[in-house]
Order: C-alpha cells, then sequence, then structure tokens
C-alpha cells in the first residue's frame, strides 16, 4: 500500500464536520478517479492529504511513514506532489523555467543560493537542463518552452501543470480535474500522457467529472458522499450503485 489514510476526522467548525472516520487507501502503480458531487469533500480530501489542512483525529501514512499535518514542503519532498484547479504557475517565466523550477535537484532553488552568479551552478543547471528538454518535447510543450507560462493556452497551462509534478519527481500525483475546461485535442493529450506514466510506475489520484476521461485512464473509481468514500473496480459499477444514483447521477 502506498498511501493510507486511516479514519481520519475534519472539519471548519466543530459544527460543520467534513468527515469522520474517513479511510482510503491507495496501491501503487494504479490510478483512481475520485468522482463526487460539488462541496463532497473531493479538493478538502486532497489539502489535508499534502499537508495544507490538518486534522484532529486519525492518521496518513505514506509508505509506512508518518506526514500526518506534515508541512506541504516535506509531504512533497517525500514523493507527493499535487495539482490546484486554479493552476498555481509563475505566469512571467518560461514554460521551461516553471519545469526547472520544479525539480528536486534544482541549485538555486533557495533564495541564499539564487544571488549567486548562474557559472557557480553551471554543470548542475546544464544537466537538469537536458531533463528539462525531454520533458517539454515528452508534455506537447516544446513549441512554447520559451513563452511565459501566462502566455500560453489553457490547455497548455493544463500540460504544464502535469509537467511540472512529473519534473519535480514525485511517486504519487494527486491531480484536481486534470481535463476541466480544456478542448478535445488537449483532452487526448492529457489521456496519452496519464496512461504512459502509469506505464513508468507512477501513481495517480485525480478528482474529475469528465467521463470520457476517467473510463480511458482510471484503474480504480472512488465515490464520495456524505464523508465517506466508497470503492469500485469499474465505472459501470460506480454508475449503478445506489449511492452514486442518489447523489450525483
Amino acid at each position: 500500500m502506498l498511501l493510507n489514510v486511516q479514519d481520519i476526522s475534519f472539519g471548519f467548525s466543530p459544527e460543520k464536520q467534513i468527515f469522520t472516520n474517513l479511510t482510503l487507501h491507495i496501491d501503487q502503480g494504479l490510478i483512481y478517479a475520485l468522482m463526487g458531487g460539488n462541496g463532497s469533500g473531493k479538493t478538502t480530501l486532497f489539502n489535508i492529504i499534502t499537508g495544507f489542512h490538518k486534522v484532529g483525529l486519525g492518521g496518513i501514512f505514506f509508505k509506512d511513514n508518518d506526514i500526518t499535518n506534515a508541512d506541504p514542503y516535506k509531504i512533497n519532498r517525500m514523493g507527493i506532489c499535487r495539482t490546484f484547479q486554479d493552476l498555481r504557475l509563475i505566469s512571467k517565466l518560461t514554460v521551461r523555467e516553471n519545469i526547472l523550477l520544479a525539480m528536486p535537484g534544482n541549485p538555486t532553488d533557495s533564495w541564499v543560493k539564487a544571488l549567486l552568479p548562474a557559472t557557480v551552478f553551471k554543470d548542475d543547471l546544464h544537466s537538469l537542463e537536458g531533463i528539462a528538454d525531454k520533458v517539454t518535447e515528452s508534455f506537447f510543450l516544446k513549441e512554447v518552452q520559451h513563452s511565459p507560462a501566462g502566455e500560453i493556452s489553457f490547455g497548455q497551462q493544463k500540460l504544464l501543470n502535469l509537467a511540472c509534478c512529473v519534473a519535480n519527481g514525485a511517486e504519487l500525483l494527486l491531480l484536481d480535474e486534470p481535463v476541466a475546461g480544456i478542448s478535445p485535442h488537449y483532452r487526448d493529450q492529457m489521456t496519452l500522457l496519464i496512461q504512459q506514466l502509469k506505464q513508468q510506475g507512477k501513481t495517480i489520484l485525480m478528482i474529475e467529472h469528465n467521463t470520457d476521461f476517467v473510463t480511458g485512464t482510471a484503474d480504480r473509481f472512488l465515490f464520495m458522499d456524505e464523508g465517506k468514500i466508497s470503492a469500485f473496480d469499474t465505472y459501470i459499477q460506480l454508475k449503478n450503485s445506489d449511492q452514486a444514483a442518489n447523489a450525483y447521477f
């Protein structure tokens, strides 16, 4: 088991509990689609796993290491990376620079080192730049790699968001609506990339409502409703379940 969320409870106030004794198990090398109605708590769960919200009860374990209420940067360094619905790219940096900045081995990732001349890190940067070139090509971003991230299309920004997660070297990717609002062209590219990441051994937990996309990529289906998660082996099983029929379809 790669990720074990065990009996967590969370609420924004004592009167408004989102989760009570919620449990989730994620196995390595699989793609999970997390579905549910608006306001059911899907993004809140992502925020809890990645340390942006703190739980009062329960535990979260990644590769058997306790990451409960750890700082987000520590969770990221352990191998979990996530995307946000608002993307959070650095719009004035180029596509390539965003990817370089996401890499864990970037020698200028602290403000102290960033003040030093680039020549100090010439060899290290050259190696990372070679990796960045491969990432931009693999993620259909080569033609816009020198464009500011804020000036490329929304579909390309979604691809860049995923590219930064992969460049980060994470084992577990949490993707928040990766194809929402993009054209079929970019959705097809995203589908291909997700399938390739699975072949590379990555584990993905994604929030997504697009049924064509999830049925073409996911191995397991999770449905969240009233603070609980139900697991299904196929989308048809999920769609025909009482939980989904009453709350979603």
